[in-house]
Formats: structure tokens, C-alpha cells, sequence
């Protein structure tokens, strides 16, 4: 194995992933985080292919071009979060934020792109990377299967990676379920409104939205399963004013669960016992719940072995096998259907007193843990 100091570049890797956590954008709006990952790969020599307004895709060839491709994911989307952080590189979008560490994960495959320009005699594969729009929303991974990121030349080997910060340094791979069948819960409950003084003459849909969270309790208590499962309501929208009873009423949630069997058995409970409230009552109760559910990642066992070698150069006992079962999604999970792949998680606690989810306003990792994973992403393609 080649003895790179990648050390060297922990200033740059923490550079770009600042510089990319100020200007964050939200899914299918990164017009200036493409431009920036653009201007990068360009400067490095790489010729860049546009997919959909924002995706991009970067070839590095390997001394023989006939040979094997290995694919490299970053996302580029953040989420509309305000930062409570107090950072001299805290967004400068209000309401928008980088706390899922996209950012990071940006930075990372930038300069592994990098080490493999500047290094391509040691390829055994080529080197496919490239940048995703709108991974939150759902949609950027069919916006880039639907482009032919996959094809020309074929993906033979998948990777991708996220950022935590809810471990000590080191990193994760999963031979099993590394996220949930996931699916989005969508309720419209009409109603008839009428004045709080007349209320035999209205049907209050906010009632009704009480009796559809009670059952979602009931389900979540009595449910029974060995693999964590999810479903919960996210946003409520109802009601005109404080008198009048409200005639329509919007829900939207989550369900989540690891094994694909309790996603279709929950969701038939959950659409059951509604059907059940709307003969109860005089509303009208239309129900959306994604069918099917975008599936589980489950790494290829054989990449995952040598992911782990390649962790274990960097990280030594810290590269960890793992059979952690998490309630997140991808869609990513799509890539997988097209190559063998392998999901690896890079865990990284926040040097800070408190340490704050994915998602809120205040989420950090300890950005020592960058060079280390380009690092192990560089050993892992140099190692298939």
C-alpha cells in the first residue's frame, strides 16, 4: 500500500467542507454548491458531466480503462433548518443548514478525487465520482439513475458514506440492515366547518385527527416485532380560526421499519383501523402511504471485509463491525440494485460540552475525523 500522508491534507478537506457548510442550498436549488464541486473537479483536470440541473459526475481512468469502476457518492443537498451554532462558517442562508453533514461528506469525496488524480498509477479500477442533488427529498437518486450514472462505463462497486457524531472516532460497517424501509404517511381529513356555537352542524376534522393519533399509539404499543420499527406524524396543518370548527385537515409523517415485512404489515394496520374511524364518523379521510417502501441498505459482505482491512490501516481496533440497526432511509438503496456496494459510517463526536443530533440546529462532528476518512476510502479503492 502506497505511504501517503494523508495527514496533509486535513486543511484542505476542513476548508472545503467550511466554505460548503456557509452556503448551504435546499433539494433541487444547489445551483451554487454544483458550480463550487464543479469549479474543484475541473481545477483537478476532471472532466465533468452534468445530470439534471445540479447532478454531476467526474471520471478518473485507471492506466487500463477496460478494467472494473468503482462509484463514489456525495451528496450536496441541506435541509431547512436554522443553525443555532455560533461558528465563524455558520450558514449564511437563514433557515437553511448543512446538519446532516453533507458538507462533510462533499469535502471527503472531493479530495479523495484528488489523491486518486494525483496518484492514478496505483488504480486498479477507474474511479467514478459523483454529486448528488435533492437526497433529502427522495428524489435526487432517481434524478441520477434516471441519468445514467450507473452506465457508461458500468458500476461494478458502490460506496457511500455518512458522517456521525454519536460514537467516538472511528468508523462502521454493517453486513446486515443499515437503514429502514421507509415510507411517507399522507392524510387529508374533510370536514364540514361551522360555528364552535352550532357544533352539531359541523364535523371537526381536528377530532378526528386526535382519534388517528391514538391509533397510531395503540399500533406502536402493541405491535410486536424483534427489529425497531417507527410511525409518527410530522406536520400537522388545520383549523382557520379559533372559532370555527376546522373542515380539513392535513397530516404528514413517516412510517420506518427495518424488516420490509413490518413496513407492509403496519401499513395495513395503520390503514385499517382509519378506515374504521371514517365509518365512525361523517369526514372524509383520503390516505397516501408509500408502496412499496424505498428498501433497506444491505452492504455486500465481501466489500465490507475489505472495508474493514482498509479501516483497520487508519483506525486500528476503531474500524468496527457492526449489527446496529438504524430507523434512517436513503434512497441510495436504489444504487444497490446496479452494483455490489458498501455503506460505510464515519463516527465523530463533537469536541463541543454537548453533543446534538442529526438535524438540529446545532449538529457538529469533530472535524478530526476528515483526513482519516479519505484516508480509508482512498485504501478501500486501492485495495478492490
Amino acid at each position: 500500500m502506497s505511504k501517503i500522508n494523508y495527514q496533509a491534507f486535513q486543511n484542505e478537506i476542513v476548508s472545503l467542507r467550511r466554505q460548503l457548510h456557509s452556503h448551504p442550498e435546499l433539494s433541487l436549488h444547489e445551483k451554487e454548491t454544483s458550480i463550487f464541486v464543479e469549479d474543484y473537479l475541473n481545477d483537478l483536470g476532471l472532466e465533468t458531466t452534468r445530470i439534471g440541473d445540479y447532478g454531476l459526475v467526474a471520471m478518473i481512468w485507471a492506466n487500463d480503462p477496460s478494467c472494473k469502476t468503482v462509484a463514489l457518492r456525495a451528496e450536496m443537498d441541506a435541509i431547512a433548518v436554522q443553525e443555532q451554532n455560533d461558528f465563524d462558517f455558520k450558514s449564511q442562508n437563514p433557515g437553511v443548514m448543512h446538519a446532516c453533514g453533507h458538507d462533510a461528506i462533499m469535502a471527503t469525496v472531493l479530495v479523495t478525487a484528488k489523491l486518486c488524480v494525483d496518484n492514478r498509477e496505483l488504480l486498479h479500477n477507474n474511479v467514478k465520482v459523483f454529486f448528488q442533488p435533492a437526497e433529502e427529498n427522495g428524489k435526487g437518486t432517481e434524478i441520477m439513475i434516471d441519468g445514467g450514472v450507473m452506465n457508461d462505463p458500468e458500476v461494478d462497486y458502490f460506496t457511500m458514506l455518512h458522517f456521525a457524531n454519536d460514537a467516538p472516532l472511528g468508523m462502521e460497517l454493517n453486513k446486515g440492515a443499515s437503514s429502514a424501509a421507509i415510507g411517507a404517511i399522507k392524510i387529508r381529513i374533510t370536514g364540514v366547518s361551522s360555528h364552535w356555537a352550532l357544533p352539531d352542524d359541523g364535523v371537526d376534522t381536528i377530532d378526528v385527527v386526535g382519534q388517528i393519533l391514538s391509533l397510531m399509539n395503540k399500533i406502536k404499543r402493541e405491535y410486536v416485532s424483534n427489529s425497531p420499527f417507527i410511525l409518527g406524524i410530522g406536520k400537522i396543518n388545520g383549523g382557520s380560526a379559533s372559532n370555527v370548527i376546522a373542515d380539513e385537515t392535513l397530516l404528514e409523517g413517516t412510517l420506518r421499519a427495518i424488516k420490509v415485512s413490518d413496513y407492509a404489515k403496519l401499513r395495513k394496520l395503520l390503514l385499517d383501523g382509519i378506515a374504521d374511524i371514517q365509518e365512525d364518523t361523517k369526514a372524509q379521510i383520503e390516505v397516501e402511504i408509500t408502496d412499496p417502501p424505498i428498501p433497506p441498505i444491505v452492504s455486500d459482505a465481501g466489500l465490507v471485509d475489505i472495508g474493514l482491512r482498509a479501516g483497520e490501516e487508519v483506525f486500528g481496533n476503531e474500524s468496527r463491525l457492526v449489527s446496529s440497526e438504524y430507523l434512517s432511509g436513503d434512497s441510495a438503496a436504489d444504487y444497490f440494485n446496479y452494483a455490489r456496494g458498501v455503506f460505510f459510517v464515519f463516527t465523530a463526536e463533537s469536541e463541543n460540552e454537548k453533543t446534538y443530533p442529526l438535524h438540529n440546529g446545532r449538529f457538529d462532528i469533530d472535524e478530526g475525523i476528515l483526513w482519516k476518512a479519505v484516508a480509508v476510502l482512498h485504501r478501500y479503492i486501492l485495495s478492490l
